[in-house]
């Protein structure tokens, strides 16, 4: 990008992102994720980094928050309010802190920080104003200690507001809340002291007492300077939030158009109304993480931990979930296990927020124009995020299924690099409007996949190009087809040679056959070659062909045959999934092997054995063992005898895989195929646990938390053996959510559905 295209993509940008956070800020509509808004702001940042003579005053960049609601009177902060730079990675982290010690002109320098969840909310200041001795209106004040030197135990700033009670007698300074102002733009906020009152957590007043040592951080004075302790006016910041179930209670009550999108949305919409009921019946929440630096003038704090035992002392809310921790590594911990847990927490947070710990090393750090040196915020991977589409290209699948892809800009999603993402099909692509050179949003289908969601139009190249579908197939040229009643188009060329690819590469991966040493392009080259035009091919190749591969060495031509060689008996919902058969995914394949009658015989196979090299030449020699199992001819006998209306009355199987099943055991390459697995010596061995009594038939299981000696995986397998079926996501149809240690939004979802809830010792009863 040039300079000029570079001017023109920077013009597109600051006017995206501000219309983006007036929709946000200002008038309480998720228009986009925070995520994508991250993603255009980073964008915009490494833009004016390459070209600085680009950046103006009214950049996002170079200003905080967004244009103000016009209802609401505006009020000048005392200070500037300042915005968090944001982290991603380690790397960032690790770059924060050589800055820092740069600043310092310290390179060796060593840091302590607290890390504090960052709460999804809405940033509010509230102002206390010393108001003299006695009482102030509305509430009784709550009394503050000033001289707070605490370690980071929480429990003890959770006690601090009972311990300040004994410390009464020198309460002499009363301080009674003012203002509450929102952080708006940085420079003037929204006059929200309304609605703020109504908010049961906020103290209306609290008592300072009036004698203490030096200061331990003064701001600007000359230090020599002695302040008496208590201001004129006493400063704090958080933020204003919505606990889940209580945005859930609102929401029930409104149209569906009239629905918050998020907690956050819901907690700034009824902050901001006229009417301080509508905030009041509303259950706002408040978290204060920080104070105003003239505000701490005479207070004997050291550090921000103890700074946040200070605001809880007064009695102003503080989130108890905050760590001190001594390194980089304790960071990193607190952000995984916070990561985790995130979904099982009351209210919402999207990363940490870290702190230098020593107040003194903070004042020395500063700011920049708009940020402090001495905290970040730790974001966790986005859900989202945005690329510039490059080109659009068509992928063959084993079915013959077309699926057009993005090729894309590399974007950091969800912890991972992308820089593809599907389209799903023509439809999708007509429907979105996807051109090459398009801005787009991505997110992960279902955790994993990449998936262009939405275009932004205003982003949009001049030079970009709608997209036509191609009529032909881009590996054989075949024609394509679009079955009436589909979205796909299909190649139909069953000998095309992506197909081909896709159908063997499918056949050996993790969840199939799992064959370690065949990637795609051992596979690209077997098929060039002509050693495989098939999956059971496999079985049939030799030393000397694999060998002459590229890469394939003595040692990796043993290991690869070996693994063929092991997997000859293989379980038969493995062998189901790995025919490749269209909608016949994995948990249908286990449903298939279980509930089907399957004819098993005593059959004879050759399996090797290691003798060791004193009796015998290789150390190896092959014998015949008897071992029961499922021969191929008789997995395809079954699939072409059942019934259809039998097939389709089993739990989980719909006439779309009845239909799949029955068209393809009906073609006659497909039992050539069986039967060049039977003469290969392939068997397939009935699921483990197929002989227990089937009590979970027609039961669907919800597993959250952590168990307490199951293992995820070992709790499934016992749910399917036993002919249950494990979701991902809680619904009236659940029937049980067995949950452990720590369980997650799924455990909530569950009560509200009122679905029968089981502990681990509960469910071993069940199935003993």
């Amino acid at each position: 990008m040039n300079k000029e295209e570079a001017k023109t993509r920077i013009t597109a940008l600051k006017d995206q992102i501000w219309e983006f956070n007036k929709a946000y800020f200002t008038e309480n509509r998720t228009d986009v994720s925070e995520d994508v808004r991250d993603a255009l702001k980073q964008e915009l940042i490494a833009l004016e980094a390459k070209y600085p003579d680009l950046i103006t005053p009214d950049s996002p960049t170079q200003r905080v928050g967004a244009p103000l609601d016009s209802r609401l009177p505006k009020v000048t902060h005392y200070t500037q309010k300042e915005s968090l730079t944001d982290a991603f990675s380690h790397d960032d982290l690790v770059e924060w802190i050589d800055q820092m010690q740069r600043s310092l002109g310290k390179e060796d320098e060593k840091f302590a920080f607290v890390s504090e969840l960052k709460i999804d909310g809405l940033n509010m200041s509230l102002i206390y104003e010393k108001t003299g001795t006695g009482t102030g209106a509305g509430q009784e004040p709550h009394e503050c200690s000033s001289d707070v030197i605490l370690s980071s135990s929480k429990d003890e700033i959770a006690a601090s507001d009972a311990q300040a009670s004994d410390s009464t007698e020198n309460a002499t300074h009363t301080y009674s809340l003012q203002r509450a102002i929102t952080r708006g733009n940085g420079i003037e906020g929204e006059d929200v002291t309304h609605a703020a009152k109504t908010i049961e957590s906020i103290p209306l007043s609290f008592h300072l007492p009036s004698s203490g040592p030096e200061p331990a951080c003064p701001s600007e004075a000359p230090k020599e300077r002695r302040r008496e302790p208590g201001p004129d006016f006493i400063e704090v910041s958080g933020e204003v939030y919505m606990e889940k179930n209580t945005l859930d209670e609102i929401n029930a009550e409104l149209n569906e158009d009239e629905k918050f999108a998020n907690p956050r949305n819901a907690a700034a919409g009824s902050l901001r109304q006229l009417d301080p009921a509508i905030a009041a019946s509303r259950d706002l929440r408040f978290f204060c993480y920080s104070m105003d630096r003239e505000s701490m003038n005479g207070l004997t704090l050291q550090s921000q931990e103890e700074l946040l035992a200070f605001i809880a002392s007064c009695g102003i809310p503080v989130n108890t979930e905050w760590r001190l921790c001594e390194d980089l590594k304790a960071v990193e911990d607190m952000y995984d296990e916070y990561r985790e847990k995130r979904d099982a927490l009351p209210y919402d947070i999207d990363g940490l927020v870290i702190k230098v710990n020593d107040l003194r090393m903070q004042y020395d750090l500063g700011s920049t124009a708009k940020a402090p040196r001495w905290a970040r915020a730790y974001k966790f991977p986005a859900e989202q995020k945005t690329a510039q589409v490059l080109d659009i290209l068509l992928q063959v699948g084993r079915t013959g299924a077309i699926t057009p892809v993005a090729i894309l800009t590399p974007t950091h999603l969800a912890g991972t690099t992308v820089t593809r993402a599907t389209l799903h099909n023509a439809d999708e692509i007509e429907r979105l409007d996807v051109r090459i050179g398009d801005t787009v949003i991505l997110q992960k289908a279902g955790d994993i996949i990449p998936e262009v969601v939405e275009v932004l139009i205003n982003l949009r190249p001049k030079k970009s190009k709608k997209y036509h579908f191609p009529l032909h197939c881009p590996s054989c040229d075949g024609e394509l087809l679009r079955p009436e009643g589909e979205v796909v188009h299909r190649c139909d060329n069953p000998k095309c040679g992506a197909v081909k690819q896709e159908r063997i590469e499918h056949f050996v991966s993790r969840y199939a056959l799992n064959i370690e040493g065949f990637g795609k392009e051992t596979i690209e080259v077997l098929l060039q070659e002509g050693l495989v035009t098939d999956s059971a091919d496999i079985f049939y190749l030799t030393y000397d062909d694999l060998f002459q591969l590229p890469l394939f060495k003595e040692k990796k031509t043993e290991n690869v045959l070996q693994a063929i060689e092991d997997r000859k008996k293989i379980p038969l919902e493995r062998f189901l999934f790995a025919l490749g058969i269209r909608h016949i995914g994995r948990e249908t394949a286990e449903i298939l092997a279980r509930r089907l009658s399957w004819p098993t015989q005593k059959l004879t196979v050759e399996e090797k054995e290691d003798l060791g090299p004193q009796n015998s030449l290789f150390g190896i020699q092959k014998r015949e063992v008897e071992v029961e199992g499922i021969a191929m001819s008789d997995i395809g006998n079954a699939l072409a005898d059942i019934a259809e209306d039998e097939l389709a009355a089993i739990d989980g199987i719909g006439p779309t895989v009845v239909e799949a099943i029955k068209e393809w055991i009906a073609e006659e390459d497909h039992i050539a195929l069986l039967e060049k697995f039977e003469h290969a010596g392939v068997l397939a061995l009935q699921p483990e646990g197929s002989n227990l009594e089937q009590i979970f038939v027609g039961k669907t299981f919800v597993l959250t938390g952590t168990l307490p000696t199951l293992s995820r995986e070992d709790a499934k397998a016992m749910i399917k053996e036993r002919g249950g079926k494990v979701s991902s996501s809680v619904s009236k149809k659940t029937d049980y959510v067995l949950y452990g240690e720590s369980p997650g939004s799924k455990y909530t979802k569950g009560k509200e559905f009122g679905v029968e809830m089981i502990e681990e010792d509960a469910f071993v009863k069940m199935v003993s």
